[in-house]
């Protein structure tokens, strides 16, 4: 009796432990994991164990203020039953990662947390740190802007609701060179859509003594199939120079 209180206050319960095959996984590809339970000292009753892919994300605090909160970018859940003492219970896990999911570059971070729905208890739960990495459409694009003579500077994931999913990755580039000096910043952000994406691209043009600064932006949809063969530098560098 005195080992079911002590778990249900998390000493001696339950533990979950979830062990990846592989801590890096594209966009639009299957994270797979295997899920390690071992029971307390005691006889757990363990409803379920839920998953998130999560990735932190700024949204709109009190006072216009922004603020870090968690975007779930899919989910999943095993339920359990009954866990005895001592018990080790391990299964395998697949979870789709969304094409629309944000690329672990800079400061985005992503992370897959498991945590056991145990009645009347502290739940036990673990998080593992997930490396998202872009298509190789995504990579040609990000690469591209760098070779038409920006480098990239930051990220963000913004929410948005106004967007399915509510969410934007944004990815923001300076100038290089001289020649550029009337571009403040370019900006680029990707949408899904089949058979490639596409690309948001934003030109942040300085301002002059009598002209004030603008923005102008573009859509641009590259397919899968041709993201390859295209010389992608050459291409956004014009895009970039229409915009100006």
């Amino acid at each position: 009796m005195f080992g079911k209180v002590l778990s249900s206050l998390g000493i001696g319960g339950a533990t979950v432990d979830a062990v990846l095959e592989s801590t890096d996984v594209e966009v639009g590809r299957v994270l797979r994991a295997e899920i390690r339970i071992k029971g307390g000292t005691a006889r757990q009753e363990i409803r379920s164990v839920d998953l998130e892919l999560a990735t932190r994300c700024l949204v709109e605090g009190p006072g216009d203020r922004k603020i870090h909160s968690d975007i779930i970018l899919a989910a999943g859940r095993v339920e359990i039953g009954d866990v005895e003492a001592g018990e080790e219970l391990s299964f395998p896990i697949e979870m789709h990662v969304p094409d629309s999911a944000p690329i672990s570059i800079g400061s985005t971070r992503s992370f897959l947390r498991t945590r056991l729905d145990v009645p009347g208890a502290v739940d036990p739960k673990d998080e593992d740190l997930v490396n998202i990495l872009p298509s190789p459409t995504m990579t040609a694009v990000l690469q591209g802007v760098q070779e038409a003579g920006f480098r990239l500077v930051e990220t963000e994931v913004e929410y948005d609701r106004r967007r399915v999913p509510p969410f934007v990755q944004d990815f923001d580039f300076r100038p290089t060179g001289f020649g550029d000096f009337g571009i403040e910043e370019v900006e680029i952000s990707f949408v899904p859509v089949a058979g490639g994406v596409e690309v948001l691209l934003t030109v942040d043009n300085r301002g002059g003594f009598f002209l004030a600064g603008r923005e102008k932006t573009a859509r641009i949809r590259v397919d899968h199939a041709e993201a390859a063969r295209i010389d992608m530098g050459r291409e956004l560098r014009r895009a970039i120079e229409q915009l100006r």
